[in-house]
Order: C-alpha cells, then structure tokens, then sequence
C-alpha cells in the first residue's frame, strides 16, 4: 500500500453498471460496520429517515458485500405538521407554476429501537465533531440536538443498553473484520454553517483534531481487521456555498446584473480583514472577491437585504457569523475571504492527519476531497446522462446543498468498493447504478405547507433546521440574525453597460 498518497478515484463508469450482475467474491468479509457522521447515517434533505437509509452508500455498501443482517437504525419518516414538532426534511413540489424547495416531512421513532445488539451503521448525524465518536459515551435527550440524535443510534442514555459506550465501543462489540469509517466532516463544516470561521468555536483546531482522529484510529484499528477510511472534503466547494454568487443578481433570469460594465457586490458587515465604512445611503460594504454566500441568504435576499438601494433593495448588509462571549454564536450567510482560508487552511491540516493516521494504522484511504474537486470540475455520467453538482438541477446533491441525493451516495459506494477490491484482493460487484437512477425517492406523504425561500427557494426555517442537524449547539447558544420585515418594493430598472438589454431587479417580501 502506498502509505503516501490517497488512492484517486476514476469517475467513469460504462453502461454495464445499469444491469450489473453479483460475482462472486474472492475472499470474503463476514461482518462490515460503519462508524461516522451524516454521511455514514445517509443524510440527504436535512434529515435521516428510512427512505434516505435504504438508498445511502452504507446500504448499497453492504448489498454488494453480501451482508444480509446489516442493521441500520431504522427512522421513520412522518406528515410534516404546522408548527413542526420535529426535525423536518426538505423537497422540492409543484405549487401549480413552479418548483418550491419546502418542508415535505419530518423525523419520526426508531422503528427497530429494541435490536438487542449494537447497529451496524453507528454513523449520526447532529453535527458530531471527531472528538465524539469516543468521548460521546453517554447521550442526554432534551439536552442538544446532537444528544437527541445520536441517541436513538448509540442507544447509550439512562437506562439503554449501550449505556458507557460509544460508537467505537460498539462497533468493537460487534467484533467486525470490515469497518468504514468518515468522520471530521463537521470540523470544517461547523464554519461554513455559521457563517464565520473562528478556531476553537466553529472550526476545530488540527491539534485538537489529529489528536482525536488518532484516538478513534486506535480503538478502530485491530489484529485482522480491514479498515477503510475517508478524509474531508472540503465545504467551500458543496452547493451550500458555491450556489448563490457574492454579486447582485436579477431573481427572474438568474442572471448578474451588470452597471457601467462592472458586476454589483452583494453588501455585507465587513470583518476585522475587510473593516466596513459603508457609504450612504448603503449602511453595508460590497463584498470582496473571494467570499462566499451561503444558501439561507436566497430569503434575505428576497426581502432585499445585502441589495444595495441603487437596486432597489434595502442598504442592509447580509449578516456574518460572530462569536459572543462566553458562549452565544451570531449565525450569518456570509464568509469573508479570510473566513475561506481558514476553513480551507484547517481542512488541510485534518487531511494530513488523518494520511499520518492513515500510514500508522494501515488503513485503506479513500480521498473524498479530491473527488468531490472532480465532481465539481467535471460531472459525472451514467448512462448517457451527465449529472453534476449544481443546486436542485444537477442530481448528485440533495436538496439541503450539503449531503448528496441518493446518486451522490451511489458514486461513493462505487468508489468504496472499487477501492476496497483494488486493495484487499476481492472481487465485490458494484453497486446497481438502475435501482438508483429509476426507483422513486419521493415521500408518500401529503406536503407540509410551502414556504417562499427567495431566488433560490432556501428558506429562514430550512437554515434553522440544517443548523440544528449540521452544528452543534452543545454548550452554545446560537442566535439567528432578526431580519426586518420589509413591505415590497416597487420594482426599478436598473441601467446596464451599453449594448446589453436592460433588466429589472424585483424585491419579494418573504415569510422567515
């Protein structure tokens, strides 16, 4: 094995996948466990609920490796009710003229909570950092989301019958000779979240987190077992901040708007790299180069906000993420550019721990960050269709911008078990790209009430709920912005660089 390089990931695939036939394997597994975040639990759309479970790369993982008792724990899924009374999902319907992007769900029990041993999918989502795949020995329900969560898969509260134990503890129980593990995700993504990039608070420190990856290595790592694990792709390059451009554009076309030949910025607070000192009658700052604006601005965008007045919105600048004192965070849908590289900066430090980690333990790697770069470069075709990683329309991302649709889970259970053949000498199928592409992956439910999410149909209540599932507010408080409420506008023409047509920018008073 190279102990130097993670293995790449060839993204062809032949149309022999669509009728892939089983081989038989040459060498055999006989108990596989996985052990992570949200992308070992299979979370598309905000949530994990059993229609997301039976499609994730997990599942379509155990398929091929012939593992006829992988246990998941099995969530229901229920009619979202109004207000919500749990932890929605989102989808897209048909409100009779368009496409909405709303809540269409809602978590419900765990369906198969009495299973008298530990579950073979011991991946949770609810924002777990590195740290609490070994320190998370006991949950708390009613204390954090994380601790509602994790607990209906760790099953470890008062009174459960994995109490003391955490999910390296459990996965060890179940003595497996094949285990996947992907965790550290949140280190990183609890930043894009927020809004702002702060070491020790939203971002994890690469001390702090090779330290733990190593500790997780050490209880995963045994005599005899195969361990397969993944690094961190990095979210900067997720549909979640790559979708909405730091620039003002025209809500009907999707289009920038362009002024004397230049794009307009979109405004924001500034940051101590980027200080603020806004011109009338603008009380915000343009944007630099180099930030992102993260999905949830589509609402505040909506009502105007981070417009500039010259446009026709309201001057307010999109809010950026701040930390307050002992323990209150000011979510916001801006990162600065210094923001970016710092997230960026940290994933690279957890990636290079966890190739050290890697190299020590002998584990197989899997580089999830390089292939998530060449999903975004270059797409992904199956079958004469050519999916990609754009919001909504491109197929590989579900509807939170975050987690991958059920496609997305797909390609990386054909990279896990291409992999897994090339270094451990089997011969496992891969997965069944026609059961994904042609089976439904629609809740038979009625669809909760729809929400108007702005141009991009990302609404205040979707941000709060992918917050409450993707960071975790353990010993935290975390404040929304307070977006003001603002009557609409009259449209205005805005004048545009000569020779192009003129276009009208609109502002929409939307419901938070």
């Amino acid at each position: 094995m190279n102990k130097n390089i993670f293995r790449s990931v060839s993204l062809t695939v032949s149309l022999a996948l669509l009728a892939a036939v089983p081989a038989a394997a040459q060498g055999t597994f006989h108990k596989f466990v996985t052990v992570g975040d949200s992308l070992i639990a299979g979370e598309e759309s905000g949530c994990v609920v059993e229609r997301f479970q039976g499609r994730s790369w997990v599942r379509l993982a155990a398929t091929s490796l012939l593992q006829d008792d992988y246990q998941q724990p099995l969530i229901q899924e229920l009619a979202a009710t109004n207000p919500l009374t749990s932890y929605p999902c989102v989808g897209a319907t048909f409100n009779g003229t368009s496409v909405v992007i709303s809540f269409v769900s809602m978590v419900g029990p765990n369906l198969n909570a009495t299973l008298p041993r530990p579950y073979d999918n011991l991946g949770f989502n609810g924002s777990p950092t590195i740290a609490d795949f070994v320190d998370l020995t006991v949950t708390v329900p009613g204390s954090s989301d994380l601790d509602n969560i994790a607990a209906k898969v760790l099953r470890n509260f008062a009174g459960g019958p994995f109490y003391g134990m955490s999910a390296v503890d459990q996965a060890n129980m179940l003595a497996p000779d094949l285990v996947a593990f992907w965790g550290g995700n949140n280190d990183a993504l609890n930043a894009m979240g927020a809004g702002v990039a702060i070491l020790g608070v939203t971002l994890t420190p690469v001390p702090a987190f090779a330290a733990s990856f190593d500790e997780v290595m050490a209880g995963l790592a045994t005599a005899g077992r195969t361990l397969v694990v993944f690094n961190v792709p990095d979210v900067s390059s997720i549909p979640y901040a790559t979708t909405i451009p730091p620039i003002a554009v025209n809500p009907a076309t999707r289009l920038p708007v362009v002024i004397d030949g230049h794009f307009v910025p979109l405004l924001g607070p500034g940051d101590a790299a980027f200080p603020c000192v806004a011109v009338a009658p603008d009380t915000g700052c343009p944007l630099p180069p180099g930030s992102l604006v993260t999905l949830p601005a589509s609402s505040l965008l909506g009502q105007g906000i981070g417009v500039p007045r010259s446009l026709g919105g309201t001057g307010l600048p999109l809010p950026h993420g701040s930390f307050t004192p002992p323990a209150t965070l000011d979510v916001g849908v801006v990162l600065y550019p210094d923001d970016v590289a710092l997230i960026r900066e940290a994933t690279d430090g957890y990636n290079g721990a966890i190739a050290s980690a890697v190299s020590t333990y002998g584990a197989i790697p899997i580089d999830a960050n390089a292939l998530l770069k060449q999903l975004q470069a270059e797409g992904y075709e199956i079958g004469g269709i050519k999916l990609t990683t754009t919001y909504v329309t491109g197929g590989l991302f579900s509807y939170d911008g975050v987690h991958p649709s059920a496609i997305g889970y797909g390609v990386i259970a054909d990279a896990f078990i291409r992999t897994l053949n090339a270094a451990a000498g089997t011969s496992y199928p891969r997965p069944n790209f026609s059961e994904i592409l042609f089976t439904p992956n629609v809740p038979d439910l009625p669809a909760g009430s729809l929400v108007d999410g702005g141009p991009w149909n990302y609404s205040i209540g979707m941000w709060q709920s992918l917050l409450s599932s993707s960071l975790s507010p353990r010993g935290m408080q975390v404040a929304m912005p307070q977006a003001p409420r603002l009557a609409p506008q009259v449209p205005r023409t805005v004048p545009e660089a000569a020779g192009r047509p003129t276009r009208t920018v609109a502002d929409r008073h939307l419901e938070e």
